[in-house]
């Protein structure tokens, strides 16, 4: 059964920049669906949330200087 969650893409300073709703069947499809939304943009970070519950959030590496 397929749950609602929302993807919240992050700027510099843990703004919210953007979100997106999506069913996913599981905490790990919700995850794996937020990677790839977040390597889709030009934003660093992006937060998961089930309802009230933060699932995790997911940052692109740092880059090399």
């Amino acid at each position: 059964m397929a749950a609602g969650y929302r993807f919240y893409l992050l700027e510099d300073g843990d703004h919210i920049a953007a979100v997106k709703a999506c069913e996913c069947t599981n905490d790990a499809d919700a995850l794996l669906e937020a990677d790839a939304f977040l390597q889709a943009s030009t934003y660093p970070a992006v937060e998961v949330w089930n309802g009230p519950r933060r699932v995790g959030m997911l940052s692109k590496p740092a880059p090399a200087r």
